[in-house]
């Protein structure tokens, strides 16, 4: 990770918080399944974020869910960018080739 730059995450377990601790990052363990607030204090003092989170089944979209949660706690911090792109694991394991909608 750049020196320069503080990098800080979210996760969904302790194992893969260490993880990313082990990277050099930031992290925090943030349980989708719910609209607690206070998990999502964790994103306040973020420049940029990108979200990917994939849908839960009985829940949908866990950001979209709590969405009015999320905007009180964005528009009161340090949001300059923001990237929604849902989630990374939609079409699975590909190897490598193009996927298009078809």
């Amino acid at each position: 990770l750049d020196e320069r730059r503080r990098v800080s995450g979210t996760c969904t377990s302790a194992a893969k918080k260490m993880e990313l601790e082990l990277l050099g990052m930031t992290a925090s363990v943030l349980d989708a399944t719910t609209s607690n607030i206070a998990d999502l204090h964790a994103l306040q003092d973020a420049t940029h974020l990108l979200i990917s989170i994939p849908p839960i089944p009985g829940v949908g979209d866990p950001l979209l869910s709590s969405h009015a949660d999320l905007q009180t706690t964005l528009t009161s911090g340090n949001l300059q960018w923001l990237c929604y792109l849902s989630s990374t694991s939609v079409y699975g394991d590909c190897g490598g080739a193009w996927v298009d909608e078809e």
